[in-house]
């Protein structure tokens, strides 16, 4: 039989151990949002066109292409992920845009 003790200590232990985990979800999430609200101002249109330029090319679709993109920038730039990076984001995201579409016309 377990102590009171013994099965506080082992939920805490429990909690740290998922802490990471969690923290990795929520950034994640913010990630999809941050995404989606690009998507939006640049008006990227539904398909999977861009997942071979924005993502790893095994994204199922532009936005999560832009996903993938996303969390790579906000690395890049060692940036938080939360609204404040939008700007920043934006600037980069339409650089890359240009970038793909001056490639597409050659």
């Amino acid at each position: 039989m377990y102590t009171l003790d013994e099965i506080q200590k082992t939920r805490e232990k429990i909690e740290r151990s998922m802490q990471p985990q969690l923290a990795h979800k929520s950034r994640r999430r913010v990630e999809r949002r941050l995404a989606e609200s690009l998507a939006a101002a640049t008006s990227i249109a539904q398909g999977s066109a861009l997942v071979m330029w924005l993502g790893n090319g095994d994204e199922k679709s532009n936005l999560d292409a832009l996903v993938t993109w996303t969390g790579y920038t906000l690395n890049q730039l060692k940036l938080e992920a939360n609204r404040q990076a939008i700007p920043l984001l934006l600037a980069e995201l339409e650089r890359a845009l240009w970038a793909w579409e001056d490639q597409s016309w050659h």
